[in-house]
């Protein structure tokens, strides 16, 4: 028997489609690592790794040796990649006694299978010694800085090698945003009338001078002259043909980059979308077919009888005028620090004649974009140029004062862009000819503020990452999951999409930035990439490589948990002083690091803690006339110490002043009304896990009325009846049970809507 091991279940299932006379089987993913308890890593004895054996994992393990012990040949075809080869070494080190082969599946094709299992290889040890190398890094790294961070910011904080880089970014760019102060400038458009038609047009220059007006009454005054200004002709007309080559197919970093352009998807979802199509879907009566190639590579390039496909494709399918004369080519952009991986194609479909739209039924909508995404962007690569027309139209008026310009261009031609179109606003401008007298009709004028460079978006992150060499593209998308799960940046609603670092980010990038400028940043870590592609090509030692990393870094991290034991730790301090005793208020995180407060510096000698409120850069108690404790003549129930007031994350609320003696909060329920579905409790404002508000019965579980909107007291629906109207931020007032609203205006006149 023939035993074929992969990482994934889906893999093996579409598989073995393709080989019957294999059993296939699946590891799920790595079945060894460092341990997750421990450092794991003999620094004394040349860095050698700890590996356990993952929790869960043993009965897979058990699996495996079972089924080897039967079988007479052994193939590992694990991901053809760096951690594809550690899952490969480590499976491979459970069978000393067997016959093993490395097989290496590009795509899961039939054809691409048998001649993948045809050409086995051996284990790559250079290829496995990069991963090792990698991880051990990450490791020494992750674990070092960690404790540093416990110990100069707060616990549970936790940093490492790329990660730390990529924070550092984002945080340089909010505080430049944050440091960014708006100048104010005005645009001038002028509409103007031809024998053809009307075309809008910007001022350029105001007597040979760009124009430059920065406030409202400098822009009024130059409108006045502009509108007194007469004679308006068209000075000249430049006209170039431009021709836009296709771009180059997908490589892992565009894949993410066009996806989170183009549908917002984070690059986690895009890679595990992109797995799945790698690894084979359900056709019906084709079966489980892989419908990409793999998808974690630095490469442009294409194979030759992929190429030969796709050109018979577009001249059967789109039409011979738009196939490029000859084969087009791209070459790799080389990275500025390090070696591209050219041991993949790059991402394309599997089969060209497999349209999105056959196989879209199959598909779920995610990922049917990426696989449409995919089809089309390879598609285009052998497509001919698309050919435009722009034309650069500048207007004057008689006295030339005043010179308007305006550009547009028209496509001559669609080209690639029958397929794929580039990110591009075509805008047309009706026939003019040099000399022609024409009419302002109209000039707007417009007020505008400069804007600071924007925040990063996950697409644009990794592009500079790529850019820069820090890292590789098929960690990106785990790099930023990590960084937004530690709270150090989170994603906003908007601008969709963009990263915003948070004022904990903020600080732990600020730390590791004074004490380690050495090791994180961007230069450093770049060179750290390159050493792992020399491991991988045999051309370094990897134990060396970490030798020399290791030497550097224990002398800054002494060196810096020195400075820490002088100085104290970093914080970031309040205005105001603690009410209660006096001494400094510092920003405190809660357990997630997600929700920062203010919080006395000698806690837990002192308790007070309240909210906070931020002005620029300086922070300030929230309502501090109310931070105050008030004591109440109330007692604790449980101990008959006075209650107290105090100020939390989700407002005012009752705790024992014997704190945190005795830990007893009163919890109150304000009746709004009585509740609309048992009419037996009070509608109450609750609170979710998550913090958002919403209100229910007081009488939960035996009555489970919820709602998301505040009810208005007293209110009773007129259409209807029903006794729980709702105040909605948009609708105003609005019945919950019959979606009648209660419209101001028409309110006057006894009427009202239906939402």
């Amino acid at each position: 028997m023939k035993l074929l091991i992969v990482e994934s279940p889906t893999k093996a299932k579409t598989l073995t489609k393709y080989l019957p006379d294999y059993k296939v089987v699946a590891s799920n993913g790595h079945i060894i690592d460092l341990p997750a308890k421990s450092f794991g890593v003999d620094v004394e004895n040349n860095f050698k790794p700890n590996y356990e054996v993952i929790e869960g994992k043993q009965q897979i393990i058990a699996m495996l040796k079972k089924e080897a012990a039967e079988a007479d040949e052994i193939f590992i075809g694990s991901d053809p990649d760096r951690e594809g080869e550690a899952i490969a070494h480590h499976i491979a080190s459970l069978f000393q006694d067997k016959l093993i082969h490395r097989v290496l599946f590009h795509e899961i094709t039939k054809n691409a299978v048998l001649k993948a299992i045809d050409n086995y290889s051996e284990i790559n040890e250079d290829l496995f010694n990069a991963q090792q190398a990698r991880r051990i890094l990450d490791r020494i790294v992750g674990y070092k800085l960690s404790a540093f961070l416990w110990r100069s910011v707060k616990k549970g904080l936790s940093a490492g090698r790329v990660q730390s880089v990529a924070l550092q970014m984002v945080t340089e760019r909010e505080k430049e945003i944050r440091a960014f102060v708006p100048e104010e400038y005005w645009s001038f458009k002028g509409d103007f009338s031809g024998k053809n038609g009307i075309f809008d047009a910007a001022l350029e220059k105001v007597d040979g001078k760009k124009v430059a007006v920065s406030n409202e009454t400098e822009a009024k005054k130059l409108k006045a002259e502009i509108d007194k200004a007469s004679g308006f002709s068209v000075i000249s007309v430049e006209k170039r043909e431009k021709k836009e080559s296709p771009l180059p197919p997908l490589n892992t970093s565009n894949l993410q980059q066009e996806s989170s352009r183009l549908f917002n998807y984070t690059g986690e979802q895009t890679m595990k979308i992109a797995q799945s199509l790698y690894e084979g879907k359900n056709l019906g009566a084709e079966g489980f077919t892989g419908l990409i190639t793999y998808m974690r590579t630095d490469s442009f390039r294409i194979s030759d009888e992929a190429n030969d496909a796709l050109r018979k494709y577009i001249a059967g399918n789109i039409g011979g005028q738009f196939l490029s004369e000859e084969v087009r080519y791209y070459k790799n952009q080389t990275r500025s620090k390090g070696k591209i991986q050219d041991a993949h194609e790059a991402i394309r479909p599997t089969n060209v004649e497999l349209t999105p739209e056959k196989v879209a039924s199959k598909l779920t909508k995610d990922e049917l974009n990426i696989y449409t995404l995919i089809w089309r962007r390879f598609i285009a690569t052998q497509m001919k140029d698309a050919i435009l027309e722009t034309t650069t139209v500048t207007v004057e008026d008689s006295a030339h004062r005043y010179s308007f310009k305006k550009s547009g261009s028209v496509v001559q031609f669609e080209g690639y862009r029958k397929i794929y179109k580039k990110q591009s606003k075509d805008d047309t401008i009706p026939k003019v000819d040099e000399g022609e007298s024409i009419a302002l009709s109209e000039l707007e004028i417009e007020q505008h503020f400069t804007k600071p460079t924007p925040r990063f978006t996950e697409g644009s992150l990794v592009k500079e990452l790529e850019e820069k060499g820090v890292g590789r593209p098929s960690t990106y998308a785990t790099v930023i999951k990590q960084i937004v799960q530690r709270s150090y940046i989170e994603r906003m609603k908007e601008p969709r999409g963009a990263l915003m670092a948070t004022d904990l980010g903020i600080l732990v990038g600020d730390t590791l930035d004074e004490f380690f400028p050495e090791i994180i940043n961007v230069n450093f870590t770049a060179e750290m990439e390159s050493d792992l592609d020399t491991i991988e090509s045999g051309e370094k030692d990897w134990c060396e490589v970490i030798r020399g990393f290791y030497g550097t870094f224990v002398r800054v991290l002494e060196k810096s948990v020195d400075r820490v034991k002088n100085e104290g730790k970093k914080r970031i301090y309040a205005e105001e002083l603690c009410p209660k005793c006096g001494k400094r208020l510092v920003v405190r995180w809660s357990k997630k690091g997600n929700q920062p407060f203010l919080s006395c510096e000698s806690y837990p000698t002192c308790d007070f803690s309240c909210s906070l409120e931020k002005n620029g850069d300086i922070v300030h108690m929230k309502n501090d006339e109310q931070a105050t404790e008030v004591e109440l003549e109330e007692v604790c129930p449980n101990c008959g110490s006075k209650l107290v007031i105090k100020h939390g994350r989700f407002g005012d609320f009752k705790a024992c002043s014997a704190y945190p003696k005795c830990k007893t909060i009163v919890k109150e329920e304000k009746k709004i009304c009585q509740c609309p579905q048992c009419h037996e409790g009070y509608v109450t404002a609750k609170r979710s896990k998550k913090g958002r508000p919403f209100y229910g019965c007081s009488r939960y579980p035996e009555c489970d009325f919820v709602s998301w909107y505040k009810p208005v007291e007293g209110e009773k629906c007129p259409e209807c009846g029903f006794e729980y109207v709702v105040e909605k931020k948009r609708s105003g007032k609005v019945c919950q049970k019959c979606g009648y609203k209660f419209d101001e205006k028409a309110a006057d006149q006894g009427k009202g809507s239906k939402e």
